[in-house]
Parts: C-alpha cells; sequence; structure tokens
C-alpha cells in the first residue's frame, strides 16, 4: 500500500525525476521492433525510420505503418469525412453532449479573458510596436488507448480557438471514438476550418511535421502522446513548434491536519488512475493524517475501474512525506516544480505567495483537481517533469506570434543612426556601419 517516506528518504525515491525520454522499452516492444524491423533498434532508431519513410512515401507510409501498428485498414480514407463528425454529435447520449458544450464553453470563457492586443507607441519617435498574429495551421494529437479523453480535445483546442488559429488539424489513432468525434464536431462549430485524420503514433506526427498528400503540413504540434509520439515530437522540433516534451502527469497535495483524510486519499487515487507512470504525492506535517489517508486509499482501491494502476502508480511513483512544518513542505514543492499543487491546509492564501514553481494550484478541500482536468477554466494540459520551473500551462499565448513593427520617423532617424553606425564598428561590421551612416 502507499508508502509513508520522511523527507530524508523521499529525495531518495519518490523526489528523484527521470525523463520520459530515458524510459527504456518493455521487453514486449523490443519483441516488436524486432518483429517489424528485423534487428534490435533503439526507440530513437525506430522513430527515425519512421518518419523517413513517411516522408520518402507519404500517404503509403501511413497507411503500411497503421496496418502494422494499429492493426488498422485506412487506405479508403484517411481522413474523417465531415457528415461522419457531424453524425457522431447527433448520436451521442444527450447528457454527455451538454456536459461537453457546458465544458467546452467554460473552457472559452476563461481564455477569453487572456490579453492578446497588439499596441504602437510614437514615445520613440514614429511609430513602434509589436502586432499578435495567429499561427496558420495547428496539428493536435489526441491520443487512443483504453479510454477516449474529450477532455483532451476541448483543453487543447479551444485556447487556439480563441487565439484564432486559421486551420486546426486533429489526429487521433483508429478506430476513432464516436465521442471523441463528436467533440471534435463542436469545436467545428467554432471553427469550420477543423479536419480529422485516423492517425496515430509516429506515423502522425511525422505526417503533420512533414505534410503529405492526404495530410496537410502543419506549423505546430500540440497534445501528449505515448514514448513514441514524444520522441517523435523531440524529432520533428525546429521544422515545426512543439508544446514541449510531456512526461508522467504529477501531482502534490500540501495538508495539515484540518484536512479530510478521505477527500485527499480519493485525490491521490485519482492522479494515481491516469496511468501507471503517474507521479501522486502528499505532503504533510501531520503523522496522524498520514496513516489516516493511508487506511482511507486502502478501503477505496479495491473499489475502482483502472484498481491495478492507481496501486501501482500510488506504490511505486507516489507515497506520503512526513515534513517537520509547512516551510519545509514548500521547499520540496518549488524544487519539485509540481504540474498539480492541491493546497489544502487551514489558510491556503497564506501558503500561495510563497509558491514559486507549479503547473496549476488549487487551493481548498472543494478546489480538486478533478474539476481542473474537466470543467474549472484553465486548460489541464500543464507542464511536467519540474518544467513549470520554466514553461506555462497551455495559454492563448502558445497560438500566437509577436511580430515587432518599426516604422521611424526622420528625426529619430537621425538621432539613432549614428549610434548604430558607432555600434557597428566597433563590433567590426563594415557593412552594417555603413548601412547606418548613409541614412544621415
Amino acid at each position: 500500500m502507499i508508502p509513508i517516506y520522511s523527507l530524508e528518504e523521499a529525495k531518495k525515491t519518490i523526489l528523484i525525476r527521470k525523463s520520459i525520454l530515458d524510459t527504456p522499452a518493455s521487453p514486449q516492444i523490443n519483441d516488436q521492433i524486432i518483429k517489424h524491423f528485423g534487428m534490435a533498434l533503439t526507440l530513437q532508431e525506430v522513430v527515425k525510420r519512421i518518419i523517413d519513410d513517411v516522408v520518402k512515401k507519404g500517404d503509403r507510409a501511413l497507411i503500411e505503418w497503421t496496418k502494422k501498428l494499429d492493426k488498422n485498414d485506412i487506405s479508403n480514407s484517411i481522413e474523417i469525412k465531415i457528415n461522419q463528425i457531424k453524425e457522431a454529435l447527433q448520436n451521442i447520449d444527450p447528457e454527455i453532449r451538454e456536459v461537453l458544450t457546458k465544458t467546452r464553453d467554460r473552457i472559452l470563457a476563461f481564455h477569453r479573458k487572456q490579453p492578446i492586443t497588439s499596441w504602437t507607441t510614437n514615445e520613440l519617435g514614429g511609430s513602434l510596436g509589436q502586432l499578435i498574429i495567429p499561427i496558420q495551421r495547428v496539428g493536435f494529437y489526441i491520443p487512443g488507448g483504453s479510454a477516449p479523453l474529450p477532455s483532451t480535445i476541448i483543453h487543447s483546442v479551444c485556447p487556439a480557438l480563441v487565439a484564432g488559429v486559421e486551420e486546426i488539424i486533429i489526429v487521433s489513432p483508429p478506430p476513432i471514438s464516436p465521442v471523441i468525434l463528436a467533440t471534435c464536431e463542436l469545436m467545428r462549430e467554432m471553427n469550420e476550418n477543423l479536419r480529422v485524420f485516423q492517425l496515430g503514433g509516429v506515423q502522425a506526427i511525422a505526417a503533420l511535421a512533414f505534410g503529405t498528400e492526404s495530410v496537410p503540413k502543419v506549423n505546430k504540434i500540440v497534445g501528449p502522446g505515448n514514448i513514441f509520439v514524444t520522441l517523435a515530437k523531440r524529432e520533428v522540433f525546429g521544422i515545426v513548434g512543439i508544446d514541449g516534451i510531456a512526461g508522467p502527469t504529477e501531482a502534490i497535495i500540501l495538508a495539515d491536519e484540518s484536512a479530510d483524510p478521505d477527500l485527499l486519499a480519493s485525490d491521490l487515487l485519482a492522479q494515481a488512475e491516469h496511468d501507471f507512470l503517474s507521479i501522486p504525492i502528499l505532503l504533510t506535517t501531520s503523522p496522524d493524517l498520514a496513516n489516516m489517508v493511508k487506511k482511507s486509499i486502502k478501503e477505496q482501491i479495491p473499489k475502482l475501474s483502472r484498481a491495478e494502476i492507481a496501486r501501482y502508480a500510488i506504490e511505486i511513483n507516489g507515497g506520503i512525506i512526513i515534513v517537520k512544518n509547512i516551510k519545509e513542505a514548500i521547499s520540496v514543492i518549488n524544487a519539485f516544480a509540481p504540474e498539480h499543487l492541491s493546497i489544502i491546509t487551514e489558510n491556503p492564501q497564506e501558503v500561495l505567495p510563497q509558491i514559486k514553481n507549479a503547473g496549476g494550484i488549487f487551493l481548498g478541500e472543494s478546489s480538486c483537481e478533478v474539476l481542473g482536468d474537466y470543467i474549472a477554466g484553465p486548460s489541464h494540459v500543464m507542464p511536467t517533469g519540474g518544467a513549470a520551473k520554466f514553461s506555462s500551462p497551455l495559454s492563448v499565448l502558445d497560438f500566437l506570434k509577436i511580430t515587432s513593427l518599426i516604422a521611424l520617423d526622420t528625426k529619430t532617424v537621425k538621432y539613432i543612426a549614428p549610434l548604430a553606425e558607432i555600434l557597428a564598428r566597433n563590433e567590426k561590421l563594415t557593412a552594417h556601419s555603413e548601412a547606418a551612416r548613409r541614412r544621415t
């Protein structure tokens, strides 16, 4: 069951992260690699070979790799037809449709509050400023797997819709769930230039990055995926933009003796059931609370549909850490920089100003992370693996470019050109110096 650590023990175990890029292949994956390629290859070598194949053969490679890896024949249609997407929304349970619509509208409403205005000033002479321009075409990778995740579409695409992205390209492994297609139609209601392709894995990333006969080349790729998708995104970075290198999902809960142990247990399990690699951690100053949470987790796990996954994640990757005081806990949090941080203390607002590194902060017992995963407002796509030290949750800004605007007046040019001439001459760039001199 969930282990309880001292801080020193935790620093040697669950607080040590490994990059997802260093994840070794399982014996099953190694066997599949040998079967498909006739030899043992590293994961990165596999990724490069598939990408190269897509670049050379286009659609034919997409069809072949989808048949090999996903056991699906997409030769009749790589792209999902618009009428199929519309029918999916019409045919899903009305209750689900209503919830998805309300979720979309809340996420849109939140992101519409983010400032994205262009501006100019004449205070420096002439007109200087910046233009805010949406990225023209963005590709979104939506994982398949054991459970469809329509929330991933909503939380990824809504900021792009607000930003004004012109074309939205969605890829997802076949067969695509009807609820995923229905959610795509909800997004398409906001932007009719949305297209869906039944593609997954490395071949999907390659198609988005380089384009094929059927799939248009995009300018940026957004969305989580398995180790192959992650490696593929890293491989094509520079040819296209990417949102980042996503690692396992993670959450830290900071709680004192005022917290409800059953609620803490359920929040930890909600994080744990995501994946075998999930990282659920409780930091607390109270040994009594730690033991009550441990007991509650033991009682709740057997009732879960994904009990095996939750049990593994919470026992192997997670745990409860006993700290001396809140100050010590804050030090751990800022060093770890968790994707999700819940502060469930008597006065969470007092703790908040001391938090420097976290993707999303959830204050109080009612503001559980689950609500953030679905319908609270901000995108649930948040930095993992310590990236919260230097990056932010997905937002409207991820889908915008800033273009600098320079339109100087003659008076200003006569003042600053000689200064530029001196700087250029000092850097021994004589053509620069001459170009500046000629302006005077």
